[in-house]
C-alpha cells in the first residue's frame, strides 16, 4: 500500500480504506470506472479555424456525472506527434476549450485524445478523429498500393448460416474512403439480390443460401470494369441475429442453431431481458420497456458458450430538415424539445467534403442516419471489454492535482522510507508547497494545488533530508504513448472547391479578427501554504552587512545563528510563554527548502528580504520549530546552488475558464461576418424538459447548416440530435 500525501490526512485515509474496498469487489461491479464523452464543433478543419471541444466525466456503466476525477487530460495528436497537451478542471463532470489552428500545423490526420487519471488504470482512453487540412503547403497524397474498390462484409454474429435467412451488411470503400455503389449479389444461375450502399459506403441485403453456396457481389461502373468480391462461406450450424429496429419495437430474430440457447441484453453490466430460445421466433423487445441507452446483446448456446455479442441500440437518435429557410445576416431561433439535461450544441456550415457527422453519444465508431443503420454500421466495430484489474496503481485526483515519483539514494544501504519529498511552486505570487512521505519502496504521491494559467509552472522538488543524497524519479499524467492508426488522408476533387471557398473564408475572417487583450490578471485562489509570518524585515530598510549572520545579530532580534565546531545553524525564539524549541526551524528560499549552514554562507546582497513564523510548524508530517522565509531580489534563488536533493522541473496548470458561447457578431462593426461557425454552446443546461428556443446569429455566408446536439439526460439516457436548414442570401431589394 502506497503512503500518500500527508495534507488533508482523513480524506486520503477514507481513500485508502474505499481503495482497499473496490479492489476486492471488482469483479462484481465496473461502477467504479468512469469515461469522457467527447464532443467536437467539428471534425474537418482547415489552418486558420478553431477546434472547439467539449467533455464530459461520466460513469462507465450509467452515463450520470461521475466524481471521482477533478481533472481530464486533453491531447492533440498526428502521425509527427503532439500537437498540444492540456488539463482541465472539471465543473460537474464538464470541461471544454478551443484550439486555433495555425499555419504551420500539416495536412493530415489527428486525434483528441481525453482521459482523467484514474482512467489509466483500466487502459480506458477516448479518443475523436479530426482531419486538418493546410492549403499553403504543398501535398501528396499518400501512395496506395491498390486503389481498386474495397467491400467488406459483417454480420452480427460474424457468421452467414445456411439454409436461413440472413442480413448481410457490407461497407464500400475506394483509396480510404468510402464511396456509393450499385451492386448484385449473385450465384451459379444468377443474380439472387439487388444492393446499393449510400454516400457513408454502407448497404445491407438479406439472403437465403445453401450450404456452400459460392456467392459473390458484382460490382460495375468504378472505372476499373467489373469486380467481383467472394462473400464468406454459408455455415450450415452456424448461429445468427439479425436485428430489426421498429418504431415501438426491437425485433431480435435469432437463426440457424439457436435451439435451447440463451439471448440476454445487458445494461450497466446487469441483464435486463434474459429469453430462453426454443424456436427461430423473434424476440420482441418493447422500447418503451428499456431506458434510452446503448446496451450489449449476447447469445449463448446449448451448453452455455458464448457465441457473439453485439451493441443494441435504443438511443434518443433524430435527425430532421428544418423546412423554413432563414436569410443571412439575421437573428434566427429553432425551437427543440430537450429532456433535463447538460448538452453541447453546435451550429455550422456543412461542405459536401465533409465526413459523415457521428451521433457521438451512441459510439463515436458509428456512422448513421439513424438507429437502424446505426444497428448496421455497427457490425464492423467490435464491442472491447476491457477486463477491470485487480488492483488498482494510481489515485483519481478527487479533489486535487496528483503528482506520482519515486525516491533512490544514492548509497544503497540507505534506507528510501518514511522520507519527506517536498514540492514548491515558485511561480506563484504566494508560498505554495506540497508534501509527501514515501512508502518501503520510495514511492510518493503529491497533493497539490495551482493558478489555472494554462501554462507551465516552474516547480521544484526536494527531500530537506540534507545529511543524505536522493535523487527523484516523477511520472507524468499524460499518457506516454498512445497506440493510434491513423487514416490515410486523401484529397480528391471534391475537396477543391470546399478548399478554396473555406481557405478565402478564413483569410477574411483573420484579416479582420483583433484579439481581444484579456487585462484582468488570473485570480490567485490558492491559500498560502503559510497564511502568516510574526516578523518582516526588509534588508534594504537597514544597513547591509557582509554575512548573514551579521544581519541576524544587528536587528532581527526574533532569530539568531549559532555556530559550533564550525557548523553554524538558525535558532528561532518561541513567542509561547514556557514553550521551549527543541528541534531545528525550516528554511526557505523563495519557498525552496535550502539547507541552513549553506544558506547561511549565501551572500545577502542578493537577499530582499525574510519572514518569520515563531512557533511550532506542522507541514503535513514534517514538524519544526519555526519557519526563516528568504526571499531572492530577483525571486528565483538568486544563483543558489543545490549540490543534492533537488529537483527543478515544470507543471503543466489547468486551463482557466473559457468563453462558455460563440454566438456573437456586431452588426455595427464594419467589417464583413464571414462566420461559418455560427453557434457553439460547450455547456448548455437544460433543468426541465421542454421545448427551448436555440438562438443564434446568421453569417453573410448563404448555404446549408447543420445544428447538432450531444449529450445525456440527468438520468444518464444519451441524446444526439442533427437539424439541417438552408440559409438564403437576404434580399435587399
Amino acid at each position: 500500500m502506497k503512503l500518500y500525501t500527508q495534507n488533508s490526512q482523513n480524506f486520503l485515509i477514507a481513500l485508502i480504506i474505499f481503495f482497499s474496498a473496490i479492489q476486492t469487489s471488482f469483479s462484481q461491479t465496473g461502477n467504479v470506472r468512469e469515461k469522457v464523452f467527447i464532443n467536437l464543433n467539428t471534425h474537418d478543419l482547415l489552418v486558420g479555424e478553431t477546434l472547439q471541444y467539449a467533455t464530459s466525466s461520466i460513469s462507465y456503466t450509467n452515463n450520470k456525472i461521475s466524481h471521482l476525477s477533478k481533472y481530464v487530460y486533453v491531447e492533440l495528436i498526428g502521425e509527427s506527434g503532439v500537437i498540444f497537451q492540456r488539463k482541465h478542471q472539471l465543473i460537474e463532470g464538464k470541461a471544454y476549450g478551443e484550439f486555433f489552428i495555425p499555419s504551420d500545423i500539416e495536412t493530415g490526420s489527428y486525434f483528441l485524445m481525453a482521459y482523467t487519471r484514474w482512467m489509466q488504470n483500466f487502459n480506458d482512453v477516448s479518443k475523436s478523429e479530426i482531419s486538418i487540412i493546410n492549403p499553403y503547403k504543398d501535398y501528396i497524397n499518400p501512395q496506395i498500393t491498390n486503389e481498386k474498390l474495397n467491400v467488406e462484409f459483417g454480420t452480427t454474429s460474424g457468421q452467414i448460416v445456411a439454409n436461413v435467412t440472413n442480413k448481410v451488411i457490407l461497407k464500400a470503400s475506394k483509396g480510404g474512403k468510402p464511396v456509393a455503389i450499385e451492386a448484385r449479389v449473385i450465384n451459379q444461375d444468377g443474380t439472387i439480390e439487388e444492393v446499393s450502399t449510400n454516400n457513408q459506403g454502407f448497404g445491407w441485403f438479406e439472403i437465403s443460401p445453401n450450404e456452400n453456396e459460392s456467392l459473390q457481389l458484382l460490382v460495375e461502373g468504378q472505372g476499373d470494369g467489373f469486380n467481383f468480391f467472394d462473400l464468406p462461406k454459408p455455415v450450415l450450424n452456424g448461429i445468427g441475429l439479425n436485428i430489426t429496429h421498429e418504431e415501438r419495437v426491437m425485433l431480435l430474430q435469432p437463426v440457424g442453431a439457436v435451439q435451447n440457447g440463451t439471448l440476454t441484453i445487458y445494461h450497466q453490466g446487469k441483464s435486463i431481458v434474459e429469453r430462453k430460445i426454443e424456436t427461430r421466433s423473434p424476440v420482441r423487445v418493447q422500447r418503451d420497456d428499456l431506458p434510452k441507452d446503448v446496451f450489449t446483446v449476447v447469445f449463448k448456446d446449448a451448453s452455455g458458450r458464448e457465441q457473439f455479442r453485439s451493441p443494441l441500440f435504443n438511443v434518443e437518435v433524430s435527425e430532421r430538415r428544418i423546412n423554413n429557410a432563414f436569410t443571412t445576416q439575421s437573428l434566427a431561433t429553432i425551437d427543440q424539445y430537450l429532456p433535463a439535461g447538460n448538452y453541447s450544441i453546435s451550429i455550422r456550415k456543412a461542405f459536401s467534403s465533409e465526413k459523415p457527422r457521428q451521433h457521438a453519444v451512441a459510439d463515436q465508431n458509428y456512422v448513421a442516419n439513424g438507429l437502424q443503420e446505426l444497428q448496421n454500421t455497427s457490425v464492423f466495430s467490435a464491442i472491447e471489454e476491457q477486463p477491470l484489474p485487480e488492483k488498482v496503481g494510481l489515485l483519481p485526483e478527487y479533489r486535487y492535482q496528483l503528482l506520482e515519483g519515486t525516491l533512490k539514494a544514492e548509497d544503497p544501504a540507505i534506507s528510501v522510507q518514511n522520507k519527506h519529498v517536498i514540492l514548491s511552486l515558485t511561480g506563484e505570487n504566494d508560498m505554495n508547497m506540497a508534501i509527501a512521505r514515501t512508502d518501503e519502496k520510495g514511492r510518493f504521491v503529491l497533493e497539490y494545488e495551482t493558478v489555472h494559467r494554462g501554462s507551465m509552472t516552474p516547480a521544484h522538488l526536494t527531500i530537506p533530508d540534507f545529511e543524505q543524497s536522493y535523487t527523484v524519479e516523477i511520472e507524468e499524467n499524460f499518457i506516454n504513448n498512445h497506440s493510434l492508426d491513423f487514416e490515410p488522408l486523401i484529397i480528391d476533387s471534391t475537396y477543391y472547391s470546399d478548399i478554396k471557398e473555406r481557405s478565402i473564408i478564413s483569410q477574411i475572417e483573420n484579416a479582420y479578427f483583433t484579439p481581444i487583450t484579456d487585462t484582468i490578471p488570473v485570480k490567485n485562489n490558492v491559500p498560502p501554504t503559510i497564511p502568516y509570518f510574526n516578523a518582516h524585515y526588509e534588508f534594504d530598510d537597514y544597513t547591509r552587512f557582509k554575512t548573514l549572520k551579521e544581519h541576524f545579530a544587528e536587528y532581527i532580534q526574533v532569530a539568531g545563528v549559532r555556530e559550533r565546531k564550525g557548523e553554524k545553524r538558525f535558532v528561532l525564539y518561541s513567542l509561547d510563554e514556557g514553550f521551549t524549541f527543541e528541534t531545528d526551524p525550516m528554511v526557505f528560499l523563495d519557498g525552496v527548502p535550502v539547507p541552513m549552514n549553506e544558506i547561511l554562507e549565501f551572500s545577502p546582497y542578493r537577499i530582499k528580504s525574510v519572514d518569520i513564523f515563531n512557533r511550532r510548524y506542522f507541514l503535513g508530517s514534517l514538524v519544526a520549530d519555526g519557519v526563516l522565509s528568504f526571499q531572492t531580489l530577483e525571486g528565483n534563488l538568486g544563483g543558489f546552488q543545490f549540490d543534492r536533493n533537488h529537483m527543478v522541473f515544470e507543471l503543466l496548470s489547468p486551463q482557466p475558464a473559457p468563453k462558455t458561447s460563440y454566438n456573437s457578431f456586431d452588426s455595427e462593426d464594419r467589417v464583413p461576418d464571414s462566420r461559418i461557425q455560427l453557434l457553439w454552446l460547450p455547456d448548455y443546461k437544460v433543468n426541465k424538459s421542454k421545448t427551448v428556443p436555440i438562438q443564434f446569429q446568421t453569417s453573410g455566408i448563404a448555404g446549408e447548416y447543420r445544428m447538432y446536439i450531444e449529450g445525456f439526460t440527468t438520468n444518464g439516457e444519451p441524446v444526439s440530435i442533427i437539424n439541417t436548414f438552408t440559409v438564403n442570401e437576404l434580399d435587399n431589394e
